[in-house]
């Protein structure tokens, strides 16, 4: 069943739904824009956008999706919807701005539906084989671009110089755009897990870790890898190579059916048993997929199944303030027997 389909299943003989939040009208229509309202009656869909978009839209929107512009859009929507429509369901994360705007619109009844948004949750949780090749394409674009940009790493530049060369390169091998605002921080900079690059300068003994994602069709890569300048210290490759043995078993624990929960657990006991428990402060990991941060978070909060088709980040890092951190960032697709790892990168201790 394709995904409006399963948005009409919802609905009555007399009503239609209203996709108005951006991720879900990309999500539906395969076309992102900043504005757009894409309806779904029993009989037929309709994307209304503004002139910004309405070549680029009739160009890339799904083929079962009509495209119109709209000029003056609540006397075309009441001849589009007629006088058998009565009321139009919508997503309850839109807001109770949005909802009384579009009661006096559209001059219907608007209902916000948690069945729609549920479904809409359920829908984008499981990628589909063509979801997965997207984050692949995007992987490799990262990967490259941190390949290529170990060879501009040396003592003497900035951080953000390295953020600005991994944007770069991720552009250079067709990022549509950064996932989000890339980290490259050094030294006891590292230590912060959403640390800002600034103009620190690279030296001889810091750990730089790199966390940064590149798009394809609107679909997310995320990775993180930390590696050292000049040379490591004893205790520098102790912790690094906890947080991989903890990365390593987290990615073996993912399989369906195993809860959330448990993936996180390997990570952490792995951590913890060397010493550092209170040093990896954030979850194991999360979704990924059109927005860099989807469902399921993989966390000891969440008692959730996983789901076969799921695609998650095994992210264990530990933070030690006022010296550096580690953090060793894959992307997994959950499969029935396991997963299989998306991200190809070597992550074994680089010492540049």
């Amino acid at each position: 069943m394709s995904k409006i389909e399963s948005v009409r299943k919802l609905l009555a003989e007399n009503q239609s739904a209203l996709i108005f939040t951006p991720v879900s009208r990309l999500y539906l229509s395969g076309f992102e824009s900043s504005l757009g309202y894409l309806f779904i009656t029993k009989e037929k869909t309709v994307l209304f956008v503004d002139g910004r978009y309405i070549e680029a839209a009739k160009r890339n929107v799904n083929s079962d999706i009509e495209v119109r512009l709209f000029t003056k859009l609540s006397e075309q929507a009441k001849e589009f919807l007629g006088d058998e429509i009565k009321s139009l369901l919508v997503e309850t994360s839109n807001t109770v701005a949005d909802v009384k705007g579009f009661e006096k619109l559209f001059e219907r009844k608007i209902i916000p539906s948690d069945e729609l948004e549920n479904t809409l949750h359920s829908l984008r949780l499981v990628k589909n084989d063509y979801e997965v090749e997207c984050v692949i394409k995007a992987q490799r674009m990262a990967e490259k671009a941190f390949e290529d940009t170990l060879e501009f790493i040396r003592p003497g530049v900035t951080e953000i110089e390295i953020a600005a060369e991994l944007e770069y390169r991720m552009k250079l091998a067709g990022s549509e755009k950064i996932s989000f605002e890339t980290i490259a921080v050094s030294g006891e900079k590292s230590s912060m897990p959403h640390g800002v690059p600034d103009n620190k300068i690279i030296k001889s003994g810091d750990f730089i870790t790199m966390d940064f994602g590149a798009t394809y069709k609107d679909y997310h890569s995320d990775m993180t890898r930390t590696v050292a300048v000049g040379f490591a210290t004893d205790e520098m490759k102790k912790v690094y190579n906890t947080v991989l043995e903890a990365n390593i078993a987290a990615i073996e624990t993912v399989c369906e059916g195993v809860k959330a929960s448990e993936v996180d657990l390997a990570a952490r006991s792995i951590i913890k048993s060397a010493g550092y428990g209170e040093y990896f402060t954030h979850s194991t990991g999360h979704g990924v997929g059109l927005e860099i941060h989807e469902a399921p978070t993989v966390s000891f909060k969440n008692e959730k199944n996983l789901a076969s088709g799921q695609i998650i980040t095994i992210e264990p890092g530990i933070y030690l303030e006022g010296k550096f951190g580690v953090r060793i960032e894959d992307m997994v697709v959950v499969t029935k027997n396991g997963c299989n790892n998306l991200t190809k990168a070597n992550k074994s201790l680089i010492i540049i």
